[in-house]
């Protein structure tokens, strides 16, 4: 149980499909926090990339992940999100979680069956490139088919050995 800003208690509701229970509540039932995991339920809707990328922004700083591999991360974490919302179907779910204090893994769900594929575009084209992003700044990454739809995840290491501890600063209302 916490304290969200307007001062009444709440409780963490089940978490959506394919994602790891949460144990922090921020305020938003649409949001989860611990101290080393972010879990975001998103609307199907172009205007939640900008969401996605605000929240992991705040959570990457958070961890004192160094403000470069931010960028890299939250560049990857716009492509997933973006291809989830625009080809698939169902519910889309971003969930970030900084392993051992020096990694960071991302894993984008979303209702649709289908796992994506690298395709070349021609040079002029507005998109096409995104998983090829993702591929570059990763350290891994892939896909896997569930029983709900898909899950994208990459892996980025964000320092050798571990971050610092993250602050116990009160949690950002995204």
């Amino acid at each position: 149980m916490t304290v969200n800003p307007a001062g009444t208690a709440t409780t963490v509701p089940l978490p959506p499909p394919n994602s790891p229970p949460s144990r922090r509540h921020t305020g938003s039932p649409d949001l989860h926090t611990t101290p080393q995991e972010l879990v975001l339920r998103l609307a199907t809707d172009p205007a939640a990339v900008g969401r996605a990328r605000h929240a992991a922004t705040g959570a990457l700083r958070g961890w004192g992940v160094p403000a470069d591999t931010v960028d890299d991360i939250v560049l990857m974490v716009d492509e997933l999100v973006t291809n989830a919302i625009e080809h698939a179907t169902g519910p889309v779910w971003l969930r970030l979680r900084l392993r051992r204090g020096c990694c960071v893994i991302c894993k984008v769900g979303d209702g649709c069956h289908e796992a994506p594929q690298l395709r070349h575009s021609d040079p002029d084209a507005e998109n096409g490139r995104g998983l090829f992003l993702v591929a570059a700044l990763a350290d891994a990454f892939g896909a896997r088919i569930t029983r709900t739809g898909k899950v994208i995840w990459f892996r980025r290491r964000v320092r050798d050995g571990g971050i610092p501890a993250p602050r116990t600063a009160s949690p950002i209302d995204y």
